[in-house]
């Protein structure tokens, strides 16, 4: 069971509900209409107890569901008195147990039915950061939270995390769950300094992507064919347009540099020699100095293909090899 929120008449009202299997798939169903109060099922009896109202556990019996009361008086947890709190230790988090000891390979498996939109907000809200290089290649063992869960239980636990958010992070986040960066793999500043970027192409590569998630069936588990925003998705495109990036000084020194000549080192490739750029190419100099631009960009098109992140490559490696390129293509342009 779980607790689940909608805006009614401008109003929250929250609702009990529970992820069951039907057909092979997770769906959700509400048992008890909450309204917007849930605090008033709770009944003190006096000294530092507390118990949740026979009307809610016999209405969700008389419906044919099950209920377990213990887990249903920790469901209202966030709606109990704030002294009670105090004196009361919080319940563990439940933990599926089922999970408990597996292997890498085999913890990774288990994940494998995960979406990746999922694991990106349960990754950045985490870890906090916009690099997710290790996303597929690491099974990290929080992503369990949401293993047989329905869509809508998935969204109710990613929503109670996001509301931790602070404001600064906002915009961050969004660039980072809807991984915008790459759209700006050819930018050094698409994984520290995102603000810096192209702010209207940002625009279009964001609604890009929100479209490309709400056509998904694979994260709804239905198909959507020429629907509106789903609920789900409608408080990303508020979030998005409503905030702003916070700016890093340091991160903005090294672009006013960049823009008036002063490379940093590994930043482009105009400091590279001739013989570094070509050894990233894997080819010789004189190779090289036999090539034509355009079989200079045919090769380099190769490499970055084989290389690229989106396609389980390197970042940093594609990173080299860019800058390699722009390097023996401004010699060649030199003549």
């Amino acid at each position: 069971m779980y607790i689940a929120k909608k805006e009614i008449n401008g109003r929250t009202h929250y609702f009990i509900r529970e992820t069951y299997s039907e057909d092979g798939k997770l769906k959700s169903r509400t048992l008890f209409a909450l309204g917007p109060n849930p605090s008033k099922y709770i009944v003190y009896p006096g000294g530092n107890s507390y118990y949740i109202h026979e009307s809610v556990e016999l209405s969700i019996l008389e419906k044919g569901f099950n209920v377990d009361t213990f887990e249903l008086e920790d469901l209202f947890w966030p709606f109990l008195d704030t002294r009670l709190k105090r004196i009361i230790k919080k319940p563990a988090e439940k933990r599926p147990s089922a999970y408990k000891g597996l292997s890498r390979e085999k913890l990774r498996e288990v994940q494998a039915g995960i979406h990746l939109f999922d694991k990106r907000r349960l990754h950045y809200l985490r870890f906090g950061v916009i690099d997710q290089r290790d996303i597929l290649a690491i099974p990290y063992r929080f992503y369990n939270k949401v293993l047989g869960k329905s869509r809508d239980e998935i969204e109710c636990i990613i929503d109670e995390m996001e509301e931790r958010l602070k404001p600064a992070e906002i915009k961050i986040y969004i660039y980072t769950i809807f991984n915008l960066q790459r759209h700006f793999y050819d930018s050094p500043l698409c994984r520290t300094a995102p603000y810096l970027l192209d702010q209207d192409r940002m625009d279009d590569c964001f609604l890009e992507e929100l479209c490309h998630l709400n056509q998904d069936h694979t994260f709804f588990g239905t198909e959507r064919n020429g629907e509106s925003l789903h609920e789900y998705l409608k408080k990303y495109l508020i979030m998005y347009f409503d905030n702003d990036f916070v700016k890093d000084p340091e991160a903005e020194l090294h672009e006013r540099l960049h823009r008036r000549g002063f490379y940093q080192p590994g930043e482009t490739g105009i400091s590279l020699s001739i013989e570094e750029a070509c050894t990233r190419m894997k080819i010789s100099v004189n190779e090289f100095r036999a090539m034509s631009k355009r079989r200079l960009t045919r090769h380099f098109k190769k490499l970055a293909h084989e290389c690229h992140p989106d396609k389980g490559g390197d970042h940093e490696e594609f990173i080299r090899i860019r800058d390699a390129y722009k390097r023996l293509l401004e010699e060649k342009e030199r003549g």
